[in-house]
């Protein structure tokens, strides 16, 4: 009998099997597809690689450099398969191996609280560990047309189309249509709210949309599409969310809500030993999130008793030009009756910014008006990924903006971007006027 057995292979499950082996536990590993899931092989790592190669096909920022720019789609999505996507999932399965990990090939089937059928084979475990993930959504007036794609069927594309409609103005979609976007591809984003990135700190996704316009994108906000027809575009990509894949539970009753499996924050799921992590609970569709709740169940498992922290919980959107969410937005903190002081800083004003002309963005910080602790930190513009995690280190120490006022940050950086907006809180921030009373 294994001790823990891990249904999906994903940067949910295989964290967490890794994880229960350095405890010392027995632990076997159920994966019916490749092995890291699709963040590895269709999503996060594949997709930034793309938005990588798409970077290099942009006109310089210089006008005394001329460059000439062709590219093979077909070998592009090779390149990216056999250079990144393989040669990570050999490591991963190089990691597995080591922890003495066993891989199971195929499709699990849950047959009671201790027993998990894999094929023909059935595996006994104190422990069952469902990171089986989620697939993408297709609204039913789309899922009759040769025309329609999701973002997994993007990477079997033989050649890209002349135009392109996204349906879904979320981060996913809005990734897209900056990756096509820079591929010559003539994209129009269609998005049933009023703002892109729904939830989204709105005075950035205002400047995403105005930057994305620029760039020849067409938006279209509030708008629902009730046919196929009203799409004239060559090709449709859905991004509308995607749905957890919840396994054959047999005899065993899962806690649903909302279509996913519901699970407390020791992500226990109903049973006291059944658990389950990453996108097939429904919380947050983030591989680190998967990560973090897949070590959170290990340590669990290994009798640590640790909750999950969902508090602060950074988001980086890779789109043109980046952006990053962490924290409360202004709005937000006004609903809870908090009352704040706001501080903003562009990148236009920024160093860094201008010696590489990259001057679309702006960094916006959000404190409390009394003892100006942070409350957010909402970024647009080169960098802003990277800054993200110091964005939540501040926020989740409960800094206040005295304490960033303190701190060195070299010149030129991005990062100064924090800097002068912390300072502009106060209105202290050296490169920008004076606030007019």
């Amino acid at each position: 009998m294994y001790d823990v057995i891990v249904i999906g292979g994903g940067p949910g499950g295989y964290p967490c099997a890794i994880r229960c082996a350095q405890y010392g536990l027995k632990v076997a590993l159920v994966e019916s597809c490749e092995i890291g899931g699709v963040c590895l092989n269709r999503g996060c790592i594949p997709t930034k690689a793309l938005f990588s190669v798409s970077a290099e096909l942009e006109k310089p920022g210089f006008r005394s450099i001329e460059k000439n720019v062709s590219y093979n789609w077909e070998k592009i999505l090779n390149e990216i398969k056999t250079d990144v996507v393989i040669r990570l999932r050999n490591g991963v399965n190089f990691l597995l191996k080591q922890n003495g990990i066993e891989v199971i090939r195929g499709e699990a089937r849950i047959r009671d609280n201790n027993c998990v059928q894999a094929g023909e084979r059935e595996i006994a475990a104190k422990n069952i560990v469902i990171a089986t993930g989620a697939t993408p959504c297709t609204p039913e007036i789309c899922r009759t047309s040769d025309r329609t794609l999701t973002s997994d069927d993007l990477w079997k594309m033989e050649k890209l189309p002349e135009s392109i409609a996204v349906v879904g103005g979320g981060v996913i979609g809005c990734e897209f249509a900056s990756i096509l976007n820079r591929f010559g591809v003539k994209v129009t984003v269609y998005e049933m709210q009023e703002n892109l990135i729904p939830g989204g700190e709105e005075e950035i996704t205002g400047l995403l949309r105005k930057y994305l316009e620029k760039r020849g994108i067409s938006i279209l906000t509030g708008r629902r599409i009730e046919s196929i027809d009203e799409i004239q575009q060559e090709k449709i990509l859905v991004t509308v969310g995607r749905k957890a894949n919840i396994p054959d539970t047999g005899s065993i009753s899962l806690p649903l809500e909302k279509g996913a499996v519901s699970t407390d924050p020791f992500m226990k799921a109903g049973a006291e030993n059944i658990y389950a992590v990453g996108d097939v609970n429904g919380k947050f569709q983030y591989a680190y999130v998967a990560t973090r709740e897949g070590e959170t169940a290990a340590l669990n498992i290994a009798g640590r008793n640790v909750s999950m922290d969902y508090s602060n919980i950074p988001s980086a959107v890779f789109t043109d030009p980046e952006m990053s969410f962490c924290g409360m937005t202004e709005k937000e903190a006004m609903s809870r009756g908090i009352q704040v002081k706001v501080g903003r800083f562009p990148h236009a004003a920024l160093g860094k910014a201008s010696s590489q002309k990259k001057a679309d963005g702006m960094v916006k910080v959000v404190a409390r008006q009394d003892s100006g602790e942070i409350l957010g930190i909402h970024m647009i513009g080169t960098g802003s990924t990277e800054l993200v995690s110091f964005s939540a280190l501040a926020i989740s120490r409960g800094m206040k903006t005295e304490d960033i006022e303190k701190v060195l940050f070299c010149h030129p950086t991005y990062a100064e971007g924090i800097m002068e907006a912390v300072e502009d809180v106060s209105k202290k921030s050296v490169h920008l006027p004076p606030r007019k009373s």
